[in-house]
């Protein structure tokens, strides 16, 4: 494969991830939250296991919203008018979302929890 199609590639992930970023507040709160889990984790010390399950649980977070807000970005630009089927997508994502904030929490919990 020529190494141009592989760099534009790059480069459009690279700009979904500034779109992502800069799209309403559940992103930016999303990115805030895993800042301050990683700040967290220094200041806790974490050891490598519990690093590979804090990066994935940030990542699995991350992942989910920006799904999320792309799910949203195409059901708006499809139409603006309310529709059943559009929003149960809608809230399905978002409980996907919630989903893996969770499932994040709970390793968090006992993450902490073993320090206490």
């Amino acid at each position: 494969m020529k190494l141009r199609p592989r760099l534009d590639a790059f480069r459009h992930a690279l700009r979904g991830l500034a779109t992502f970023a800069a799209h309403g507040c559940h992103p930016r709160l999303q990115i805030a939250a895993a800042s301050v889990t990683v700040i967290a984790g220094f200041i806790l010390k974490l050891s490598a296991g519990e690093w590979l399950a804090v990066i994935l649980c940030i990542a699995l977070v991350l992942a989910a919203e920006a799904f999320n807000s792309a799910l949203e970005e195409l059901a708006d630009e499809v139409t603006l008018e309310r529709r059943p089927r559009l929003r149960r997508a809608k809230d399905m994502a978002a409980a996907a979302v919630l989903i893996c904030a969770l499932a994040s929490l709970a390793v968090a919990a006992i993450i902490v929890a073993q320090r206490l």
